[in-house]
């Protein structure tokens, strides 16, 4: 066979083109999973606050004293605070006064008793925030309290 002295080099053209095109998939499959592991990144970071201050909120709402102390300004609620500051997990969490939003006599017992327990509906809300970040999450956080008549002011 006779070389034929015809060729321009169209397949050297063709496999530069495709490498040049799997070059750039590359690059960019590597800048999207970069990308994906800071989201992932965030998300995990935002979901340790929120476990941080629901731990604060657990760990403050779990006696009646909470709730009684900022009723009648004592304790961790005297007159004038409007927030406490916890640190968990090395975040800061700061909680809010709680709010009685709504009271009604507990049932089984009579409304005209002076005694009657009422059945409180209180919000909590909390606060946790990086201080390496100066990320910050917020948390409201509902409960219902059998306390004392009048607890709700």
């Amino acid at each position: 066979m006779k070389p034929t002295g015809n060729q321009l080099g169209a397949t050297l053209l063709v496999v530069l083109v495709m490498l040049v095109m799997i070059t750039l998939f590359v690059v960019s499959m590597v800048r999207l999973s970069s990308t994906n592991l800071k989201v992932v990144g965030n998300m995990q970071a935002q979901r340790q606050l929120e476990a941080s201050a629901q731990q604060t909120v657990e760990e403050k709402v779990s006696t009646v004293t909470f709730f009684n102390d900022a009723v009648g300004n004592t304790g961790s609620w005297p007159a004038g605070t409007t927030s406490i500051t916890a640190s968990v997990n090395s975040y800061t969490v700061t909680i809010d006064r709680p709010t009685c939003v709504f009271s009604q006599v507990a049932e089984g017992y009579s409304a005209t008793s002076a005694i009657s327990p009422e059945d409180n509906n209180w919000e909590v809300k909390a606060t946790a925030t990086d201080p390496l970040t100066g990320a910050a999450v917020e948390l409201m956080q509902g409960l219902k309290m059998r306390m004392t008549a009048g607890s709700c002011p």
